[in-house]
C-alpha cells in the first residue's frame, strides 16, 4: 500500500493579518492536527497567505518569528501553500477576481516568489513544498488573446527563483498549475501541453535549464475541477507521470451533480454571491455561473447530467436527483492507495464552508474539517 500525507487547505480561513492567522492555527489547525494524530496520522499545515500578509512576513523578521514560534509550539510543520488567490478570498464578492493578477503580470510573479521565500524559511530543510497556483488566468468574452510567451517567461523566472531558494535553504518549492473550468488551462492535458510547448521543449526563457524547470514546475490535480470538465484524474495522473511532469499535490474535492432534471432547482438554490460556480452539462452545454444556468433553465434541464464547480464536503452525497461526485473521489482515492508510486500530497479543499451555512451539520469548523480528513483516510485505508 502506498504511503500518503493528508491535510486541508487553509484558504477556508480568512487571513487578513498575522493575528488572524495565529488565531486560526490555534483554533482550527491544532485541533484538526490532534484528531489526525490520535488516529495515527501525521499532520502538516496547508497555508494560504494573501499578498499583504506575505509582504509583512517578508519584510518584518519579528512577524516571521511569531509565526514560526506558533507553528513550533503547536507542532504544525508547514507542508504546502495555496498561492492561487492573491487576496480578499473571503470578500463578499470574489467571482472572477480570484484569477487576477494573472501570470502575465509582475504582481503574480512577485507574490509567488515572496510566498516561496517566506515558506522556505519556515519549512524543514530538505522538504518538498508544493505551491498550487492558478491555471495562468481567465479570459472572458471579448478579452484579447493571452500572451502565452509572457506567461511562460514569468513561470521560468519563478522556477529560477525557486532554484535560488532551494540552494539557500534546502527546501524545494514546486509551483503546480491547477487546471480549472473556463480558465486558460481547463485540464491536466492542457497544462501538460502548455508546459511542454512553452517551457520544457521550446524554452521561453533560454537561461533556465530544462532540468531546473521540470524540478520546480508541475501540475496540481483538483478532483472537483476535473469532474466538472470530464477529465479522468487517474488517466491524467498516468499521463503526467509518463511525460515526466511533476504532480506535487492532489486537491481532494467534490462537486455538485444534478442527475435528473428534477434536481435543477435544488442546484440553483446553492447560488451565492461570493464564488464562481462554473457548470458543465453532459451534452457540452456550459455556464460560467449558476445565474446563467437559471437564465437558460430550459436548455440545462434538457442537457443531461450537470456538474457544478461548487466544492461540497467530501464526505457528503445524497441519493436522488441532486448529489455530489463523492463516488468519483472514492474511486480515485482507492486507486491511489494501491499505487506502486510515491503519492502526491493530498489536500482536502472545501473552502466553501463559509457560504454553506448549516449544510451537512452545524458542528464547529474544526470538527467538520477533521471529519473530512477522517473520511479521506478511510477511503485510502479500505
Amino acid at each position: 500500500m502506498a504511503t500518503w500525507r493528508l491535510t486541508y487547505c487553509g484558504n477556508v480561513h480568512p487571513a487578513p493579518d498575522l493575528a488572524s492567522v495565529l488565531a486560526t492555527l490555534r483554533e482550527h489547525a491544532a485541533p484538526v492536527a490532534a484528531a489526525s494524530r490520535a488516529a495515527g496520522r501525521a499532520f502538516g499545515v496547508g497555508a494560504w497567505w494573501p499578498m499583504e500578509l506575505v509582504q509583512e512576513l517578508a519584510r518584518e523578521p519579528a512577524a516571521r518569528t511569531r509565526l514560526a514560534a506558533t507553528l513550533g509550539d503547536l507542532d504544525l510543520p508547514l507542508w504546502t501553500l495555496n498561492v492561487f488567490p492573491f487576496g480578499a478570498f473571503h470578500a463578499p464578492v470574489v467571482k472572477t477576481a480570484v484569477y487576477r493578477p494573472d501570470w502575465a503580470t509582475e504582481e503574480r510573479l512577485l507574490y509567488t516568489r515572496t510566498c516561496a521565500e517566506v515558506a522556505a524559511a519556515l519549512a524543514a530543510p530538505g522538504a518538498v513544498l508544493p505551491l498550487s497556483t492558478l491555471p495562468l488566468g481567465h479570459r472572458g468574452a471579448g478579452e484579447p488573446e493571452p500572451d502565452w510567451r509572457r506567461m511562460a517567461r514569468n513561470l521560468a523566472r519563478c522556477a529560477s527563483a525557486f532554484a535560488a531558494v532551494e540552494q539557500a535553504t534546502g527546501v524545494r518549492c514546486v509551483l503546480a498549475l491547477e487546471p480549472e473550468p473556463d480558465c486558460l488551462l481547463e485540464t491536466c492535458a492542457a497544462a501538460a501541453a502548455f508546459l511542454e510547448r512553452w517551457l520544457f521543449d521550446e524554452g521561453a526563457w533560454a537561461t533556465v535549464p530544462v532540468e531546473l524547470l521540470r524540478r520546480h514546475l508541475g501540475v496540481c490535480v483538483d478532483l472537483c475541477h476535473l469532474a466538472v470538465v470530464g477529465e479522468d484524474p487517474l488517466a491524467a495522473l498516468a499521463d503526467l507521470r509518463a511525460r515526466g511532469i511533476a504532480v506535487p499535490k492532489v486537491q481532494v474535492s467534490s462537486c455538485l451533480e444534478v442527475r435528473t432534471p428534477a434536481g435543477l432547482d435544488a442546484l440553483l438554490a446553492f447560488a451565492e454571491p461570493r464564488y464562481l460556480h462554473q457548470t458543465v452539462a453532459e451534452n457540452g452545454l456550459r455556464a460560467l455561473d449558476l445565474d446563467a444556468v437559471a437564465a437558460r433553465r430550459g436548455e440545462f434541464a434538457a442537457a443531461g447530467r450537470l456538474r457544478s464547480h461548487y466544492h461540497v464536503p467530501v464526505f457528503w452525497d445524497a441519493p436522488g436527483p441532486l448529489g455530489s461526485t463523492r463516488r468519483e473521489v472514492e474511486r480515485v482515492l482507492r486507486a491511489l492507495a494501491r499505487s506502486p508510486y510515491e503519492l502526491p500530497l493530498l489536500e482536502v479543499e472545501t473552502y466553501t464552508w463559509g457560504v454553506l451555512g448549516d449544510f451537512a451539520g452545524g458542528a464547529a469548523l474544526a470538527t467538520r474539517l477533521a471529519a473530512e480528513l477522517d473520511w479521506v483516510a478511510g477511503c485510502l485505508e479500505s
